[in-house]
């Protein structure tokens, strides 16, 4: 990804913090939950397991929009890392 230009590279990087990660999977899990308990309930009522089929396949598409792509809330506790330190080490050549 070298050949990218610098702002496409930091779009494609992807990457959020553990907290937000942890947050995500855990409400990405309750939501596939009552999703497939409204699609179940929707399907049961109607007798067509194809509306049931379709509240779940809108829910999930609608939850990958939601935590796949690196949205800003997903980085406020973003980890500061240390900045690296030359000890005097000779480079290799």
């Amino acid at each position: 990804m070298e050949y990218l230009p610098a702002p496409v590279q930091r779009a494609l990087e992807g990457g959020i913090d553990p907290y937000s990660q942890h947050l995500v999977e855990w409400y990405s899990q309750v939501f596939l939950c009552l999703l497939v308990l409204v699609g179940f309930g929707a399907s049961f009522v109607t007798s067509s397991v194809l509306v049931g089929l379709e509240i779940f396949t809108i829910g999930f598409v609608l939850l990958m929009a939601a935590c796949i792509p690196p949205w800003p809330y997903l980085n406020k506790h973003r980890i500061k890392f240390l900045p690296v330190r030359s000890y005097g080490v000779p480079e290799k050549s």
